[in-house]
Parts: structure tokens; sequence; C-alpha cells
């Protein structure tokens, strides 16, 4: 058997709806570049992140585990556990070089192990001198722009904006493909190039080739708005600012449009990191994953930014590319796949072996053949609110004193507008929901201090999870 040691291209983009795409039907934001790699790759229509912000969805992806097992839930303050293994720290150990360029906001998590870093974020580098993104700024006397989102309207929009030759999406290209030049030749790399946006601010940069009219854009079908009626609203006021009926139908437009500019900004960049592979003649060498950490309304239930607990919150692009992986080319595959199941596909597609503490599934197989995912549900959660979710059926389950619950028929009402949880024709599916989903409660939460190993456990509970050196399996897909 000959190992084969492909670079791995992780990009990631912050807050993206997955439907704004070129692929993915949306009849106005041009994405010609992404387009490309889910036509010549695998893209998952049906991917879900495991959690809604942003911290704890990273964790979720460099881990492949679920926040119950890793323990983060919040965004800023409290760091990332520095037992947790990542898929880089994990990729190192074979021989990777690994590097991080843009957001990382993963806070506190010294053994995340990327060895060369470029951040833009103040999460990430603590003290302004330590961000490189305002550090470019402040060089050419720019660092007005900067924008640590400390400012409300700022945040939301302005007008006043930044030249695009130096906005965060082209230097967050400029650094990765500098990364390219100097990296070493004689090892594989692993490099997360995470944009920051288009989280907010939607501030599009002066000069942007790609502007849209707001008053041509074509709203999202499911515009009636749930501000009142959703249990499970996470209200950040400053987010409120898109709401229709908050400040009105050409602010939602217009924060959309900006949305839009930002993401075919992006595209723009991820085209330029592709045609550096392919000078540098690292292109067939190179597996390219593209995801979100979370998506984002959108203009869906006519407002903007992020929220629970709604599919456009969680559902997220996946889109899997490798020239020289026999991977099935236009692979668009409809099943249910999570966010965690990076970390094990990546092993087994590496023939590494996988440890035992990731909760992913291997997605292997999927991606070099004309099957779909078989997976019967996903999950996400937050502090309070766990939420399981199938191919039919969706049920958010919350407890704040009381039960506050949701269950929707998404064959029925697909943008979860009739909640049927005291519908006595649901009561079956109820119930069999809220089985299965404390079921995956139990066996997937993996708590630290385990008793001594001469106790009897259950089957999920055998290892502990903050353990480096805890039992792993050999991939079951080896490439010859």
């Amino acid at each position: 058997m000959t190992e084969i040691r492909p670079n791995i291209l992780f990009l990631m983009t912050d807050q993206h709806n997955a439907r704004c795409f070129g692929y993915s039907g949306n009849p106005d934001v041009k994405t010609p570049n992404i387009d490309s790699l889910a036509e010549k790759g695998v893209s998952f229509r049906n991917a879900f992140c495991q959690n809604g912000v942003c911290v704890p969805s990273r964790v979720s992806y460099h881990t492949g585990m679920y926040c119950n097992a890793h323990g983060v839930y919040g965004s800023e303050t409290v760091p990332v556990p520095e037992k947790l293994l990542s898929l880089p720290a994990y990729l190192k150990q074979h021989g990777y070089q690994t590097a991080l360029i843009g957001k990382e906001h993963l806070p506190g998590w010294h053994t995340v192990g990327y060895d060369y870093k470029r951040m833009c974020y103040c999460s990430d580098g603590g003290a302004l001198r330590n961000v490189h993104y305002y550090q470019y700024l402040k060089k050419h006397g720019l660092q007005r722009y900067y924008d640590d989102l400390g400012d409300v309207m700022n945040y939301c929009m302005s007008d006043d904006t930044l030249p695009v030759e130096h906005s965060l999406e082209v230097w967050t290209a400029n650094e990765s493909i500098d990364y390219l030049k100097q990296k070493s030749d004689d090892t594989p790399f692993f490099m997360h190039v995470s944009f920051e946006r288009p989280h907010p601010p939607l501030t599009v940069p002066k000069g942007t080739e790609t502007l849209y009219d707001p008053m041509a854009i074509t709203l999202p079908e499911n515009d009636r708005e749930v501000v009142k009626e959703e249990p499970i609203f996470f209200n950040r006021n400053i987010e409120m600012d898109w709401c229709k009926s908050v400040t009105g139908e050409a602010r939602l437009r217009q924060g959309l449009a900006n949305y839009y500019g930002l993401i075919t900004l992006i595209d723009q960049q991820i085209g330029r990191l592709i045609d550096a592979l392919k000078q540098q003649g690292q292109y067939e060498k190179t597996l390219i994953i593209f995801c979100s950490d979370h998506g984002d309304y959108a203009g869906e239930y006519s407002k903007m930014a992020k929220g629970f607990n709604y599919d456009c919150i969680h559902r997220v692009p996946y889109i899997w590319h490798w020239p020289g992986g026999g991977f099935h080319t236009d692979g668009e595959k409809t099943g249910l796949v999570q966010a965690i199941d990076l970390f094990p596909t990546v092993c087994d597609l590496l023939s590494l072996d996988i440890p035992d503490r990731v909760q992913g599934q291997v997605l292997s197989e999927l991606l070099r053949s004309d099957n779909d995912s078989e997976q019967e549900a996903v999950f996400w959660e937050f502090v309070g609110v766990k939420t399981i979710r199938t191919a039919t059926h969706k049920l958010n389950y919350c407890f704040n004193g009381e039960t506050v619950a949701e269950l929707y028929d998404l064959v029925r009402d697909p943008y979860e507008y009739d909640n049927v949880y005291d519908d006595s024709d649901y009561a079956a599916v109820r119930d069999d929901l809220k089985d299965r989903l404390l079921n995956w409660l139990i066996s997937s939460q993996q708590p630290p201090n385990l008793p001594n190993d001469h106790e009897r456990l259950p089957p999920t509970r055998f290892f502990d999870p903050y353990d480096f050196k805890g039992p792993t399996y050999r991939s079951q897909n080896p490439i010859d």
C-alpha cells in the first residue's frame, strides 16, 4: 500500500447562508470559483453545523466532537480547553506543516496546532499589536477602518469603507498566497484560510468589482417574520437593524446586497488561491474543503444575521474537492451530514488512525461513489436548547424553568412556521424524537472526570476525551 499525503486547503467563511451561491440556485449572487469546486467535486446540500455561534461551531469542526462533549458554548471569554485534540494538532503528529490565515476565533486554545498564523481578529490576537491585519492597516495609515465589532453602526453598514486592495478579503488571500510561496516543499501542508466575512460589518470595500442593486435582488420566499413568535429568539440588538419590521424593506435589501457583495469578493479571492496552487503545481495534490462556521438569515424571515434555531442558521455549505483523490465529480448529495464529519473523513482519506474521541462519521465512501449519506439524524445545541433534525422533522427542545419546545414537519412546512409540538396527530413523531434526542445526549456526552477503568461503563464512555494518547482505531478505507 502506498501512502498518499495530499496538501489540505481548509476554506471557511463566517456566517454564510448555504443557499447564497450560484451552484445552490441563488438567482443573484455570483460565486463562479466556489461553483467550480462544487461542480468538480462533491457538495453536501444538507450539511449542518453543531452550533449557530462562531466559537463552539469552530471547535466542533476542529475536534469532530459535539458541544456537550468538548464543553465549549461561549464565543469570547471562556477559553477552549487546552487538552482537546484538534485536527491540525493531530496532522502535525503525522508530518504536516500547519498554518492559519484570517479569523481563528478559538480563544485561549494554545495547543490547537497551527505553527504559522496571520490573524485578523482581536479575540485571536489579544492586544491590537498582535493582530496582523490591524498592523497592516496601521502601516498604511488606515487603522481607523479596523472594526473589532465595537461600533454599532459600523458593525451594521457604513458608507466610509476601505479601498478594496486593502480589504480584509484581499489581505487574507495575499497572506495565504505568501505562505504557499514560503512553506517547505518537503512535507504536505494543512492551511486553514478563514475569511471573517460575510459576517458583519457588511461594509463593501471601495472599488469592489461586483456590486448588487438592492432593488433588483430577489428576496427569499420565506419572508414572513417570526420575531415575536419564535420562543428561541436570539436578539443581539444591533442585528435587529436589518429586520424589515424594524427599519423597513429598503434597509433589509441594502444589507442583503452588501452581504452578496462580500460573498462575491471572497469568491474572487478563492479564485486567486486556486490559481496560485495551479501555478505551483500543487492543485492536483491538494484536497480543498470549503465550508462555513454557521449560517445567516440572509433575508429569510425578512431579517439578517444569526439566531436560533432555524435551518438557515445551521445548514452550512460543505464542498469536498480533490482532483487527484478519485472523487465523484459533480457529486451533489442531499443526505444528512454534519460538520463533525470533517475530522474522521480527513483521517480516513489519509489512512490515519481516527482518535476514539472523534464523534463524526466517515464520508470517504460517499466522496468516491454515487451513494448518498444514510445518517438518520443530525444534532445541534446551545445552552438550554437541544435539536434533532431528520430528513422529515425537526424537534427543538428547550428548558428555562418550563419546557419550551418546537416540532416542525419539514415536508409540509419546510420554512418552520407551524409548530405542531402539541398537535395530537404528531404525538408518535414527537415522542420518538424526544427519545432519540435523549439517547444522543447520553451517548455523546464525554465528561473528563470518568471513573476508574475497572468500573462498568457504557461503550461510549471507555476513553478520556482529553487524553491525547487515548485509543484509536485504524482507517477502514486505506488508499492503495
